[in-house]
């Protein structure tokens, strides 16, 4: 088995005709967490993108990792030049991206219901389903029922955000040579070969309209992502279109992310040294680190080193109103569980008086449960709308609160023999610019509610065994 390798890649890009509309498609279809907006102008862009003159807006999506996003681009200079409408998922580039999602048939519904189309043709047993769709902009994107970086020994998937539905994970690449493409992201980008492991077979084709197609291929693998390496002998695969600029509608790159300026140094010297070309001189804003690199072929490669006490800034962070707390609690994962869930007696430990007015269905406190909490000035009804046994469930806001998207998740786990409590709650104001602040208000509500549940879990259990 290959070592693991601590390559992370950390974001991939799309050139989008609406940046806005498929950045919400991602959001809606998966479940992705936005995570910010920014305006890119000369001649900061013209440097690291090598596009001349380059105007253009800039906004993200994060999944269940750290250090990882969506990156969606729309161009104002130069125009964004149209797919071809002949184009095909074997023609040269970056082609499809593969994400892995925690409930596969609701994925399924959700892209009927925000695309408008039937439902794709899936292949699988259950458990290891899965399908192709295109985006609205034509992109293929491929979604797995299991998530592909767990089937492959010794890996870690990263899950830093379980209340996040999905996990972005391949990236499926046509090339132009096998042996030259694994130099540029092998000898120059650090990846590493996985070699007794396919993606892929024949088979898989014809989820994305090639049923008769002929490949070699050879998946790489960073930290926490897979890259696929395609070379078709059949059909023949078209090369980039004549004049192809980052700017074209479609996946524009991949980008790797650095965790410190000597490790991108370091990184950046090895990349170039071994064919990558890049467009100019490494840009340093304080923020961050970053240029883009060449292979012979013309793919790109962003090198970032983001600096995560500037997170928020580079899209690495929620800019919704999200709030996470955690805490270890020296007791029985049962005994936390069956406090966490009785929600008529919530009040012992929170800053809440609570009732049922509707019970779950199988379970009481289940899904389907609806249930009301009060406080001085606050009344709000919340409903029960997953629930797993003994480790997870999740509630939506029905009414009472200024607030929309709003949903909790609360996970409880085995850990270091004590229970660790994660409680996590993503939501939308309806009050403009007040995410943060109301962010800022529930966490410190929520880490009191934990703390007080900890110090009454505890006070009878000094001897508390797994």
């Amino acid at each position: 088995m290959t070592q693991v390798t601590g390559k992370q890649i950390c974001q991939v890009a799309f050139t989008a005709l609406d940046a806005a509309a498929l950045r919400q498609w991602y959001a809606d279809v998966f479940g992705l967490v936005k995570s910010g907006k920014v305006i890119f102008f000369p001649p900061a862009t013209s440097r690291v993108q090598g596009i001349r003159g380059a105007w253009e807006k800039c906004s993200w999506l994060i999944d269940q990792q750290d250090y990882f996003q969506l990156e969606f681009f729309q161009f104002w200079k130069p125009r964004t030049r149209l797919k071809d409408i002949d184009w095909r998922p074997c023609d040269i580039g970056y082609n499809m991206l593969g994400i892995a999602v925690n409930d596969f048939d609701q994925v399924l519904r959700n892209v009927c219901a925000y695309s408008a189309i039937p439902l794709p043709l899936v292949l699988g047993v259950a458990g290891e389903r899965r399908a192709c769709v295109t985006d609205p902009e034509g992109n293929w994107v491929e979604i797995y029922e299991q998530d592909p970086l767990t089937t492959i020994q010794g890996t870690c998937p990263g899950v830093v955000r379980p209340e996040v539905p999905a996990v972005v994970r391949t990236m499926r690449v046509s090339v132009p040579s096998l042996e030259e493409a694994c130099t540029s992201f092998v000898d120059a980008m650090g990846l590493q070969r996985v070699d007794d492991f396919q993606l892929h077979t024949q088979k898989h084709e014809k989820l994305w309209g090639l049923p008769r197609a002929r490949a070699r291929s050879q998946v790489l693998r960073g930290a926490n992502f897979l890259v696929e390496l395609v070379e078709y002998t059949s059909p023949v695969a078209k090369p980039w279109p004549s004049g192809y600029s980052l700017a074209d509608q479609g996946f524009m790159n991949i980008a790797l992310g650095y965790r410190n300026s000597r490790d991108y140094a370091r990184s950046f010297a090895q990349a170039t040294s071994n064919g990558m070309r890049p467009n100019g001189k490494v840009l340093d804003g304080g923020v961050f680190q970053v240029m883009y690199v060449n292979d012979p072929h013309g793919f790109s490669v962003e090198m970032l080193n983001a600096r995560p006490a500037l997170w928020s800034l580079t899209g690495f962070n929620s800019a919704e109103g999200y709030v996470q707390n955690e805490i270890e609690i020296n007791a029985p994962v049962s005994d936390v569980w069956r406090e966490l869930t009785d929600h008529a007696g919530i009040g012992n430990w929170s800053i809440f008086s609570a009732s049922v007015l509707r019970r779950g269905v199988p379970e009481p406190n289940g899904t389907g449960c609806i249930r009301e909490l009060t406080a001085p000035c606050i009344r709000v009804t919340e409903e029960i709308v997953a629930w797993e046994e003994g480790r997870h469930y999740a509630y939506q806001l029905r009414t009472g609160a200024p607030l929309h998207k709003h949903q909790g998740d609360v996970f409880v786990t085995e850990a270091n023999g004590h229970t660790k409590v994660r409680w996590a709650i993503r939501f939308e104001s309806w009050i403009p610019f007040s995410n943060r602040m109301i962010a800022w208000l529930l966490g410190l509500a929520f880490r009191q509610a934990l703390r007080k549940l900890k110090t009454r879990m505890e006070a009878y259990q000094p001897d508390s065994q797994f």
